[in-house]
């Protein structure tokens, strides 16, 4: 007779991350600065003591981060850095030491002065603020070891937002019963991992229209109300494009989204082209884009491509996070791919239209400044060289697809996002769920695209005959 019993008993180092309250404020106290409180608890559920925990946190002039302060049970602790690779990464040390089955509550408090950001994702202005970056609050990291655990999700998480009485407030969870907290109120969601997106917040004076459009409903959140027309038009596109990306993405839940589109209260910088181009970001079902697109219309074509590649980055961003070295990789160059992908369901003949443009756009940038490697850091790289290096990037991702095929490159992305959802990636992991979907060995070809500059003669003929 065969006897099989399971172990209760933890066989590693590790912990369980319960809870989480954050709260989000523009400071009374230093005018154009947001202010964080997150308190989060955490039990260890290892079968060890643990003296210390990595987490990653906002830090220094990179992130507009200022008095980051760190209380374990009520005593403050000072956090050392503990990467020489990512500098938000610290080591947060537990004094008493953290027994096993004991809890702690750890509460982290910071300011971030938005600043000229190469990408913006936190502002603020009298007309509203918001707060769109996946990675902003603190990240529990796994302690090291065979059979650990851990986890960078809370179980239940409250968010709150204080702003003053005529801002709408736009941020994931259900929303309960509002408060108040002397002259502003204070907008509370419970936020369920399972169900609902990582936090953010979009705040302000805005007046929201709501579209009906073949795909689904659209809001639009702007500071002005848009042209009928324009609306609709840019509703049914973007509306389309999203269906498009869940299809060949997957990772969104059951129901049908509900797409928004924001006006920014601030200049967004141009991510691509020249400076003074209207930028824009991305957020969970949704995209902001600055006032300037706004004015030039909705519907034209430049906006409606800037907003499909900040809703593809919803995906590679929120969904999933790109690694420091992956993030012209998998965050610009999957963003642009969803340029092709929109493309592609208006027909084939658009798909090799806009691959294209990506390529003229390519050429355009590299003649500005050369390209670089896609197994980089950016944060070496000039502007003009993210750029070019971004386009080689959506180039490569097109490559892929013509090398594994439509539907096993559409299934190794799928794999990414539910195998890696919130958590980091990289081209590692593209490269080995590419070769299980196709059964291709892809090391030459990687190896080609990541590291050599240009793009293979082979493939701009295809493209270009």
């Amino acid at each position: 007779m065969l006897v099989s019993t399971g172990c209760v008993h933890a066989l590693g180092p590790g912990f369980h991350f319960n809870d989480r309250k954050s709260e989000i404020r523009i400071s009374s106290t230093a005018p154009g600065s947001i202010h964080f409180s997150i308190a989060d608890q955490l039990q260890n559920t290892g079968n060890r003591t643990l003296h210390s925990l990595d987490v990653r946190l906002p830090a220094g002039p990179a992130t507009g981060a200022q008095n980051l302060r760190l209380q374990i049970e009520g005593g403050q602790v000072s956090p050392e850095r503990d990467s020489p690779e990512d500098a938000r990464m610290m080591l947060a040390p537990f004094a008493p030491e953290w027994k096993m089955s004991d809890t702690r509550k750890v509460v982290t408090e910071w300011d971030v002065v938005p600043g000229d950001a190469r990408r913006a994702t936190m502002a603020t202005s009298p007309q509203g603020f918001f707060v769109a970056d996946a990675s902003v609050f603190p990240q529990w990291q796994t302690p090291t070891g065979p059979f650990a655990r851990g986890g960078t999700t809370a179980d239940k998480e409250l968010l709150t937002v204080y702003a003053p009485p005529d801002f709408r407030i736009l941020a994931p969870g259900k929303p309960l019963k509002p408060g108040r907290d002397g002259a502003q109120n204070a907008r509370r969601f419970v936020i369920h991992p399972g169900n609902d997106s990582a936090p953010y917040v979009i705040a302000g004076r805005y007046e929201v229209q709501s579209v009906a459009s073949r795909e689904g409903r659209v809001e639009f959140w702007m500071f002005h109300p848009v042209n009928p027309s324009q609306a609709q038009a840019a509703a049914d596109r973007l509306s389309s494009s999203m269906k498009t990306f869940a299809d060949y993405f997957g990772g969104i839940p059951k129901h049908d989204p509900l797409l928004r589109i924001a006006e920014s209260p601030v200049e967004l910088p141009g991510e691509f082209g020249a400076d003074s181009d209207p930028g824009g970001l991305s957020f969970p079902e949704g995209a902001m884009l600055d006032s300037s697109a706004i004015q030039q219309g909705l519907a034209a074509e430049s906006n409606l491509q800037l907003a499909e590649y900040e809703l593809a980055r919803t995906w590679f961003g929120w969904r999933v996070r790109p690694r420091p070295e992956a993030q012209i990789l998998m965050g610009r160059g999957l963003g642009l791919f969803g340029l092709v992908l929109a493309a592609e369901a208006r027909g084939q003949d658009q798909r090799r239209a806009m691959v294209v443009s990506l390529i003229d756009r390519y050429d355009q940038a590299r003649a500005v400044a050369p390209d670089k490697r896609l197994m980089e850091p950016p944060a070496g790289y000039s502007r003009a060289e993210r750029v070019s290096t971004g386009y080689r990037g959506v180039l490569f991702i097109v490559a892929l697809e013509d090398q594994c095929g439509y539907e096993n490159l559409r299934s190794a992305l799928r794999y990414i996002v539910h195998d890696r959802a919130a958590s980091d990636t990289g081209y590692e992991e593209l490269r080995s769920a590419a070769e299980m979907t196709s059964g291709k060995d892809l090391a030459e070809m990687f190896r080609q695209w990541l590291i050599q500059p240009g793009i293979p003669d082979d493939f701009r003929a295809r493209y270009q005959k």
